[in-house]
């Protein structure tokens, strides 16, 4: 997943960075892939319905059987985690993200800075 929001190739090559990332094996490669970008200030109700719409894909025969959705703060974004103060050091780390599986279970993964409350 996060080899494609960074443009990963997939050769393996190795570099003159100091370190090197290879996709994990065993993997999967998928002849279509999907990937949708929206920015700006999006409330609450519209990354509901965004999700909603996400999962009435696994209604398609032959679809992938998991999805991701991915929701970003702003770094500098006064609000972190409902009415918690956001702190920012160096990262701004403000992020969900679900790995939703065609039974609808799903994975959730929350990012926080240091100074920041744990989410709910």
């Amino acid at each position: 997943i996060g080899a494609l929001f960074v443009f990963f190739s997939r050769d393996n090559k190795s570099s003159s960075f100091l370190s090197t990332y290879s996709c994990p094996q065993p993997s999967t490669v998928v002849e279509k892939a999907f990937l949708c970008t929206i920015t700006g200030f999006i409330i609450p109700e519209k990354i509901i319905e965004l999700l909603e719409q996400l999962c009435c894909y696994f209604g398609e025969p032959n679809l992938a059987s998991w999805q991701t959705f991915t929701v970003r703060g702003f770094a500098d974004s006064p609000v972190s985690w409902r009415e918690s103060e956001h702190g920012f050091h160096k990262g701004g780390e403000n992020l969900y993200n679900l790995v939703i599986f065609r039974t609808l279970d799903y994975w959730l993964q929350m990012a926080v800075g240091a100074a920041d409350d744990c989410p709910p």
